[in-house]
Order: C-alpha cells, then structure tokens, then sequence
C-alpha cells in the first residue's frame, strides 16, 4: 500500500512523541529533581525506591567526645552521659584530673553496650575519656589501693545467680579477682595488702571476709566471720579500728522490734552485738550512723519523732537528743571538720551543722532543699532537689544557685579552681539538654 503525504507526516510525528516519552520515563530519575532532592518512587512491585547513590550514610555516634556549652547561661558546660532508660551513680571519685563515674544502666543503647555495671571518666574539661562494662549489675565500688574494687551481681533473675569482684586500675584495665558467695554490700581497704569484704548472704545475715592480695593479681580468701540475727539487718557502714571491725545495722522485726545494733569483732573471730533500741516506746528506727570524734553519731526516729543518737567507743555510754518533729527520710555528711544532718519533712526538709561536741544549729539558707550532697569548699557547698530546682548553697559565702532540672539527684561534686563540678541524674528541666529517655547522668560545672 503506497502512503500519501499526510499519512508519512502522521506517522513521522508520532515516532518523535514516543521518542520524547522514552527519553522522559529514562532521563526523568536523573534530571526530574531538584538539586539535592533524592529520586524516589515506587519500583515495578510497588516497593518505594530511593536512588542508594544519593542517600547519605548513617550518622556514627561518639561515645568518647567534649562537652557542651550548658543550656543557661549559669552553666559552663555539660557533659550528658545518656541511654534510653534510667541511669543511677553508685560512686563519684575524682583522682588526678580524672572523674570517675561508677554506676548501673537499664539498658544496652548509645552510651552503653550492656545493662548493668558501667565506669565512665570524664576530663576536667568535661570529655568523656572512656566507658568501662562489667558483667551484672554493680551493687559496691570503692577506691582502694592502685585504684577501684568493683562488685556486680550476675543473672538475679535466674536459676543461678552469680558474684564477682574486680579490680579496674586508673587507667580502666579491669581483671575480675574473685567471687564471692553473695552480693557484696560493701569493699573496706584495711592497709596496702588486705581488704575487707562485706557480703549479705541472707536478710537476717552478713559475712566479712579478708581477702589477701596474690602476686597473680587475684584476691584470696582468708579470715571470715559470719553474723547472724533473729532479726532483719539492713546495713550502714563497717570501721576497721586498729585489729577489730565495727559493724552498723539497722535491726528489726516490725511491729515488734526497731534499734541500732553495733556488731564488734576481728576477722574470724564471733561478733558481739550492742543493741540500742527496742520495743514499744523505744522503738528506734536509725536512718544514718557515722563515727565521730568520741564514738558514733546516728540519725533516728525514736518514738515517732527525729532524734540525734551518740554511742562511745567503748559502747558503754548512750545519749539521745530529740527533735520534736516528725521526718520521712534523714542522711548523713561529713565535710571539712563538720556533720551535716538532713532530715527530708512533711512541708520540707531541714539541714543541721553539727561539731564534734554534738553541738548543732540550722542552716537556715538550705531550708526546704533535699540536699543529696556535701561538697568541700571554703565551708561547705551543699546540693539537692527543691522543688523542680537544683539548689546550691555556699554555707561560706552566704550565696546560692538555683537551676530548672527535673526530679534532680547530686551524686557528688568537688571544686575545680572557680568551679563547682557536679554529678547528678535529671529527667528534663530547661537548665539541661533534653534526656534521651527516662533518667540520664549529667556531668555541669557552675560559677559559684
């Protein structure tokens, strides 16, 4: 068939169009976008499609990096140590322009590769330098000679459960020692070859064991003595005065029965127990027990009411002072030749400086503030939660800081030159940068 001029023009251009319609459908991924707009679409199956050419790796996350400016203009800087749950400070130490943080995370994300125990250092200009993990959760960390004892519980929740100690030098190299038979409440250095080990292996139970430390780097048991009660025991502190040991407890059987009990001993030997409490109206719930200069200072409620409790050494004389009003929780500070009660009330918490003659007086400038920490200046910083606040307070100076943070708890701190270095867990508040989740650790120098 012979085709007439129209019908050559028809088919002509409608080669071009298909040939435009091509070249569009081909070049259109490449061309069709604006500069720096990644070509998407969905594929022949309907699956969406982005050019992996285009697409911009995955952004690395920084363990070891500096700190921030702070949020406000009060703080210097902040050093935020996150994960998606709750973090929680067990020890604060700072050693040689190091800070060392011991603590425990609910969970295995950004700063921290497992749950459990954790070491985090910290520079004085605030960079995190390393992160240390231990395997469990840590239930005690201590200083001790070359550098820090740590103890972790393993699988708790499980058939069998497991103890270890470590040791983790300055430097963050950690060997695991030994293990114990149970959680471990406390590590006591006796002198450069001995340390002392507290374990619970029951509720109305706790056992001391001096380990010796091997040539191989390893801990070897030697004396023990094991304590038992007719009682429920929660624990305090342990003292080594010279060749014996002084343990404080809370020991009770509620309703019934509430006192302070001191257990004296040497290593391997039976303890005594010197019980200072009772029944009834002698009901004495201690919150807090410290040595002082002729004995032992507690915080307790006998009767009801807030009480300052002094034992001597000798345990023979006893001396109870009461305070007339009623408390939810009390703790205990030692800093720069002075005591510091705090008893957390009803409408407030009130703070107490107290000497070594017992004498005592309020420091009316911390009234209402929960303080959590003491730290040594001049006289002495005192820090906690008021309100939705930090609180700061210079006993010294006369001055303080108060800093928007949410549901704040100070671990610690110390001074740094004019600064006041903080370590505290918040969950939000305008005078830090946002949590990651739940409950996060902060490192914040302020000018105070």
């Amino acid at each position: 068939m012979r085709l007439n001029r129209k019908q050559t023009f028809v088919i002509v251009f409608l080669n071009v169009v298909i040939a435009a319609l091509v070249a569009f459908i081909l070049l259109y991924p490449r061309f069709g976008k604006a500069d720096g707009e990644q070509p998407s679409g969905p594929d022949i199956d309907g699956n969406d499609v982005t050019d992996p050419t285009d697409t911009p790796p995955d952004e690395v996350y920084v363990k070891l990096r500096d700190a921030t400016s702070g949020a406000v203009e009060e703080v210097i800087r902040e050093t935020h140590i996150q994960g998606s749950g709750d973090e929680t400070a067990l020890l604060t130490q700072y050693v040689n322009g190091t800070l060392y943080i011991f603590g425990n995370a609910t969970v295995s994300d950004y700063d921290f590769d497992s749950y459990g125990g954790f070491l985090c250092t910290v520079s004085d200009i605030g960079k995190i330098t390393s992160f240390t993990y231990y395997d469990g959760r840590m239930t005690a960390a201590k200083l001790v000679n070359g550098g820090f004892a740590v103890a972790t519980v393993v699988n708790a929740d499980s058939d069998k459960t497991n103890y270890k100690l470590y040791v983790t030098d300055f430097s963050g190299e950690t060997i695991e020692v030994a293990s114990p038979s149970a959680a471990v409440e406390d590590i006591i250095t006796v002198d450069g070859t001995i340390a002392a080990v507290i374990t619970r292996p029951t509720l109305t139970s706790f056992m001391l064991t001096e380990y010796s430390f091997g040539a191989d780097g390893k801990w070897n048991s030697e004396r023990s003595t094991h304590i038992s009660s007719g009682y429920t025991l929660d624990y305090f502190d342990c003292f080594c005065l010279g060749d014996k040991y002084i343990l404080a407890a809370r020991a009770y059987s509620l309703p019934r029965y509430d006192s302070i009990v001191f257990y004296t001993f040497a290593a391997g030997g039976d303890a005594s127990a010197h019980f200072y409490g009772g029944s009834s109206e002698n009901l004495m719930q201690p919150y807090a027990v410290m040595p002082y200069a002729n004995g032992f200072i507690a915080l307790a409620r006998r009767d009801g009411v807030a009480a300052i409790v002094t034992v001597d050494y000798a345990f023979l004389n006893y001396r109870r002072e009461l305070l007339g009003f009623i408390f939810t929780d009390a703790r205990l500070f030692f800093r720069n030749d002075k005591y510091y009660a705090v008893l957390d009330c009803p409408d407030g918490s009130v703070t107490y400086e107290i000497d070594n003659n017992v004498s005592r007086k309020i420091i009316s400038a911390a009234d209402g503030v929960a303080v959590s920490a003491v730290i040594n200046s001049n006289g002495a910083m005192l820090a906690g939660k008021a309100d939705s606040a930090l609180k700061l307070t210079d006993t010294a100076a006369a001055r303080a800081l108060v800093l928007d943070m949410a549901d704040v708890k100070v671990f610690g701190g110390y001074r740094l030159g004019d600064e006041t270095v903080l370590v505290l867990s918040a969950t939000g508040g305008a005078a830090l940068s946002a949590p990651i989740g739940g409950r996060d650790i902060y490192v914040i120098a302020v000018n105070i």
